[in-house]
């Protein structure tokens, strides 16, 4: 009877501890698909937030462009948000073009370590080269190992 009645705990303790990993599986689940969604929609909004900076970079290098008229009223709930998005852009054109400088600083960096190393490598070009396979091979008889 000691027996049965401890088959049967373990069973209903089998029974609860698998819903209760479902359950929480679910909600991982569930947790993991929102999050993917978010950053779905963050990359999406990064992404329209460069391509808005490339555009309006393009926009004010462009010697076509028509000036704005003086007369456009300075103040406004319209004219504020776009005011501060353009504040916005020009930031975000400085940050951009601080990281394109950094990347063409550190790319000339590495292309005159590479140069320097070619270098190196082709004042050794006529030194002695030990094959130290070859060496190993001759020591134990010619039987390779």
């Amino acid at each position: 009877m000691w027996n049965l009645n401890l088959v049967i705990g373990l069973m209903i303790g089998l029974l609860v501890g698998g819903v209760g990993m479902w359950v929480l599986d679910r909600r991982h689940q569930a947790i993991t698909r929102k999050l993917v969604e978010s950053r779905r929609k963050i990359e999406r909004q990064r992404t329209q937030a460069v391509n808005d900076l490339f555009a309006l970079r393009a926009e004010l290098e462009d010697p076509m462009r028509q000036p704005m008229p003086a007369e456009a009223p300075a103040t406004g709930v319209h004219d504020a948000s776009m005011v501060a998005e353009l504040a916005n852009l020009r930031s975000l054109i400085a940050r951009a073009d601080g990281a394109l400088t950094a990347a063409r600083r550190k790319r000339d960096e590495h292309e005159r370590e590479i140069a320097r190393l070619r270098g190196l490598l082709e004042d050794r070009t006529n030194a002695d080269v030990i094959d130290l396979r070859r060496q190993d091979r001759s020591q134990a008889g010619g039987v390779a190992l």
